[in-house]
């Protein structure tokens, strides 16, 4: 049972005794176990280095257990420290070996996948692996139905991953597709909103990339490519900051604190700044406000008056220049 933190067999047997019995000497639990002293001695002398026990000065020696409490809590924390420090080592030794094996084969840098069914096995496959963060950029049109994205999505959360998605604004005039955008926001998902991305793209953990390299008129991804760790891969999240760094939030705690910095600006305006903002045409910001083609036309009115513009894309720089987006 402690096997994991250093006793074999025959020490966890006579540390058992000694917890039962402390103090006790070497020929005691020598007799009591059955077996020869100078086995007894090495146990206690493996306990005595573990600080799981201590002894008694003088003649004959007698054994003391330390508080299992303290004792096993001290020596399971060391053995943790050391797992973590190995676990971080995995990482050093995994980066040279994937340089000597790029050295050796570059075609290792990318892999092609071809056909949507192995595409998307692969896709899981690293999602599944994921552990810190995973970051996307996304345009229509789409493969994955909503629910089973929603569903790899969810999961990944719930594991306390991370997921920054970068969407065009099209998505947005996608009914479906906001609503289920909106439904990732409150699951934990932060996302912003651009005009146009520039591919699509998943990147999980930082170090592997899956990009479509073709689209059939149905959506249907045939070839992708698999970017593994390499300058390369970095050179696309160099590409998602900064990307997200130009964003739109959009149904997401960035864009509620926004207007929490402006209270001038009520949240009607603000919601229809940041669709502004985000390239969305008249018909998918109605939807989004829910509210008439005129009604949205006059608001847009007023704010382009409040902001001194001529232009969204005036109102847009002015907004931004203010502090509102």
């Amino acid at each position: 049972m402690l096997g994991s933190v250093g006793l074999d067999e025959q020490v966890e047997e006579v540390y058992r005794h000694l917890v039962a019995r402390s103090p006790a000497g070497v020929a005691e639990l020598a007799e009591l176990l059955g077996v020869g002293e100078q086995r007894v001695r090495r146990a206690l002398d493996s306990l005595l280095a573990l600080d799981l026990a201590y002894v008694e000065t003088g003649r004959p020696g007698r054994y003391h257990a330390v508080d299992p409490r303290v004792g096993l809590t001290t020596l399971i924390h060391a053995k943790r420290l050391e797992l973590e420090r190995t676990a971080a080592a995995v990482e050093t030794y995994a980066a040279e070996y994937h340089e000597r094996m790029l050295r050796s084969d570059p075609l290792r840098l990318v892999e092609v996948v071809e056909g949507p069914a192995a595409i998307t096995a692969s896709l899981a496959e690293l999602l599944a692996g994921a552990k810190e963060e995973v970051l996307a950029f996304d345009t229509p049109p789409y493969v994955t139905p909503d629910a089973t994205a929603s569903r790899v999505e969810r999961e990944l959360l719930a594991r306390g991953v991370r997921v920054r998605a970068v969407y065009a604004s099209e998505v947005l005039a996608i009914p479906e597709r906001a609503a289920l955008l909106r439904e990732l926001v409150v699951a934990g998902e932060l996302s912003r909103v651009v005009p146009r991305v520039p591919l699509k793209m998943v990147v999980i953990d930082r170090r592997d990339a899956v990009i479509p390299l073709s689209t059939s008129s149905a959506g249907t991804r045939s070839i992708a490519a698999l970017v593994h760790r390499s300058r390369l891969c970095d050179a696309l999240v160099e590409l998602f900051e900064a990307s997200w760094q130009q964003a739109t939030p959009v149904f997401s705690a960035d864009a509620r604190e926004t207007t929490e910095a402006h209270p001038d600006l009520t949240d009607a305006e603000r919601s229809l700044l940041h669709l502004l903002h985000a390239g969305l045409k008249d018909d998918a910001i109605g939807r989004q406000l829910g509210i008439s083609e005129r009604t949205l036309r006059r608001r847009i009115t007023d704010l382009l008056t409040r902001l001194g513009a001529t232009s969204r894309f005036q109102a847009g720089a002015q907004a931004i220049r203010r502090g509102w987006l």
